[in-house]
């Protein structure tokens, strides 16, 4: 599904695969992609507006918290 992660100085993400901690206090989440025989990797996450985190998941993440993943009713059951 998707991942939720909060990056040291508060700001709040969601990335399609789990993320990990970057060196510079931020989650980061890449995948390797081809473009016409050349390949590299690109960062894919979205910034989310403040207060999200909480509203999706009922409590609030920090820095400190490993990232989160939200599931679909169905996968919950």
């Amino acid at each position: 599904m998707a991942w939720l992660a909060v990056n040291k100085d508060g700001t709040e993400w969601i990335m399609p695969g789990k993320p990990v901690r970057g060196w510079c206090g931020h989650w980061e989440y890449s995948e390797k992609v081809y473009v016409e025989s050349e390949q590299g990797y690109v960062s894919i996450e979205i910034e989310l507006p403040k207060g999200s985190v909480y509203k999706l998941l009922g409590k609030e993440l920090t820095w400190d918290d490993e990232p989160v993943e939200l599931q679909t009713e169905t996968e919950k059951r």
